[in-house]
């Protein structure tokens, strides 16, 4: 077939060939749609139209365009709406015009036969293509359309065209056997007869199958190479845009939208992207033109991409686009522009604030969108806003059937929650998502310290549930995340519950959290009272490196702030006792050494002093006979102004020098 005929069979592939939407308009109409020139889409529903009529006026309108050839876009509508209904009726009008004069519409009429091909038809072509007196381009054509036909009687006619006069129609029908067929054997008349005795006996279901499973495999091979040249145009397309001066950059993105491979129109909203802070205000009005008309692209993706995109242009126009698109858009569309919008409406300036009073009641209204991934966009926007208004929304969204618009608004008010909405997110600790728990124990901790006090009331609840969550949700993250709450919003009154969680039976998390939140409260209520309680506890308890756990994060946390320095020094000495109780004399010394250093009444002396004595003790007991004398050098100094302790610190030197143990 001709380079003409080429394109013109391309052009029919890429024609609107969607099915007309509403009723159909009347015939009058109709026919003046199919022969408007100015609205392609018109034509094409048109044809559809008309072929769907069965009524003999339709058929008229039909014939009389396939008749008047003159008209490329009519017959390209009407042979197109054709091959989509595989409506034999006009296969006369069809052969008369591949057989016409018109070259033009001889391709289309060609492939539109083939696709129709019955018998009679194949009988039809046969004459064409057999007929000395036919024009060669017709014959080129019958043969054509009848290697694309599919049938095994086209291959007995094709097979004849191998021994014709002209070349050129051998050479056709080679090329038309191959394309039936799938096998290569160009001009070899004996390959092609033997192949025909191996496959002349096959039935119609048997040859059907067999072209099925060629054709298959040549469409799979065909979108392969497409591939392949799509990824070659995509990696071109970048090698030029990196090459391009930066000042022709705006340009050349501005001209992509119009680009056929979607890949590439894809780079352009990425390019644009890139480009937006960099350049002028006329370059910043060059890219959102841009992105405004890729956020209508055929191709969703791009269309989303370019909605998102959006987002970033602070123009009139874009947050009006995205207005409209998150009330008409596909699903995808409609959720990217929620976040666009909300993303317009970020920041604490007067505009961002005035942006938001539009933003926040459109987001609103999104929350009854039917579309859950829409709902679920708007309400984790409306928690990034942080607004006010935001809290009550969201909380209601937590009674929503679906999941995940549940646990969606729970991660949002995460980071939004306040003292009001404090009653509904206790309610919502019933859900039976561990997701949706796990978020609103942390809305909780926000709420309860968002700088307003809870009433007394409030707090009892509060502490009430997170108390009964931490000992009874089925779930251990739920119950390690409880903890951690309780330790930020509880006090000394929930001790005893994260105490029974860290002795029970739990799970790892469960009781790390739990012993996390435990040494929060106690270190939060700077309390020597309460430290030397909890000191004794986990003595009792036999708990002993928990309680060097305890003593040694008091000790750190006190010591560095001036208004609990005394505490620190209480927690010092608590931690220096327990060490001695445990033998731990080495890691005792520093922080005796530390205590000797401050000053203190004489029955704070005496006690240091006997734990020095004690850690040289233990030291020379170990046969650290070098660190049990230096003790006794350390106490020299102190031990002037406590003469009682002398004589033990004498008689521990004798030993430390003698070489053996008290």
């Amino acid at each position: 077939m001709s380079q003409a005929g080429v394109l013109l069979l391309a052009l029919a592939s890429v024609w609107p060939s969607h099915e007309p939407a509403g009723p159909p308009p009347d015939l009058p109409q109709l026919r003046e749609m199919l022969y408007d020139r100015q609205s392609l889409v018109q034509q094409c529903s048109a044809a559809h139209w008309l072929v769907q009529k069965r009524d003999e006026d339709a058929v008229a309108v039909i014939r009389q365009g396939l008749r008047q050839t003159d008209s490329i876009e009519v017959f390209i509508a009407l042979t197109a709406a054709i091959r989509g209904a595989r409506d034999g009726r006009f296969c006369d009008e069809l052969l008369a015009a591949l057989a016409g004069p018109r070259a033009n519409v001889r391709p289309l009429a060609a492939e539109t036969l083939a696709a129709l091909a019955t018998d009679a038809v194949i009988l039809r072509l046969q004459g064409l293509a057999e007929d000395a007196k036919t024009d060669l381009a017709v014959c080129q054509a019958a043969v054509w359309a009848l290697g694309r036909s599919g049938r095994k009687s086209a291959a007995v006619v094709l097979l004849d065209r191998l021994a014709d006069d002209r070349e050129t129609v051998r050479r056709a029908a080679a090329d038309a056997l191959t394309d039936l067929t799938g096998e290569t054997y160009g001009s070899d008349v004996p390959r092609w007869r033997a192949w025909w005795k191996q496959n002349k006996d096959l039935s119609n279901e048997c040859w059907l199958e067999a072209r099925l499973a060629f054709q298959a495999q040549r469409a799979r091979r065909l979108e392969g190479d497409l591939e392949r040249a799509r990824a070659q145009v995509v990696r071109l397309q970048q090698q030029l845009y990196n090459r391009l001066p930066a000042a022709d950059r705006v340009g050349y993105v501005q001209s992509l939208p119009d680009q056929e491979d979607s890949a590439v129109r894809a780079l352009a909203v990425g390019w644009a992207l890139d480009l937006l802070p960099a350049v002028d205000v006329l370059g910043q009005k060059v890219i959102a033109d841009v992105l405004l008309r890729l956020s209508g692209d055929g191709s969703l993706d791009i269309q989303r991409a370019a909605v998102l995109a959006l987002g970033r242009v602070s123009e009139a126009r874009a947050f009006d686009r995205l207005s409209r698109l998150l009330r008409r858009g596909a699903p995808p569309v409609r959720a990217a522009a929620a976040r666009a919008l909300a993303q317009q409406a970020q920041g604490t300036g007067p505009e961002a604030l005035a942006r938001q009073r539009q933003v926040v009641p459109a987001l609103q209204k999104a929350l009854d969108d039917p579309a859950v991934e829409v709902v679920v966009e708007a309400a984790e926007d409306l928690g990034g806003l942080g607004v006010p208004e935001a809290g009550p929304v969201l909380t209601a969204l937590l009674r929503h059937p679906s999941e995940a618009v549940r646990q969606t608004a729970a991660q949002a008010l995460e980071r939004g929650a306040d003292a009001g909405i404090l009653d509904s997110l206790l309610d919502g600790l019933d859900d039976s998502a561990v997701s949706v728990r796990f978020s609103l124990l942390g809305a909780l901790a926000h709420a309860a310290c968002d700088g307003k006090s809870l009433s007394d009331a409030q707090k009892d609840k509060l502490l009430g549930r997170l108390e009964t969550a931490l000992l009874r949700d089925a779930d251990p993250g739920v119950r390690s995340r409880a903890a951690t709450v309780l330790g930020e919003v509880g006090g000394a009154p929930a001790l005893p519950a994260l105490w029974k969680r860290v002795q029970a039976g739990e799970d790892t998390r469960v009781q790390d959290k739990a012993w996390t939140a435990l040494v929060e409260i106690v270190a939060r209520a700077g309390s020597a009272s309460l430290m030397q309680e909890w000191d004794r506890t986990l003595a009792d308890a036999k708990q002993g490196q928990r309680r060097l756990l305890l003593l040694a994060e008091l000790h750190a946390r006190w010591g560095k702030k001036e208004e609990t320095r005394p505490l620190a020094d209480a927690a010092c000495e608590g931690l220096v006792q327990a060490q001695l109780d445990q033998g731990k004399w080495s890691a005792a010394l520093p922080h005796l050494r530390e205590l000797l250093a401050r000053p203190g009444a004489d029955a704070d002396l005496d006690r240091r002093l006997r734990w020095l004595l004690t850690a040289g003790e233990q030291a020379l007991k170990e046969g650290n006979r070098a660190e049990a004398l230096r003790a006794v050098r350390e106490a020299q100094a102190p031990l002037a102004r406590r003469a009682a302790l002398a004589a033990d610190f004498e008689k521990l030197e004798k030993l430390a020098k003698q070489g053996s143990g008290p």
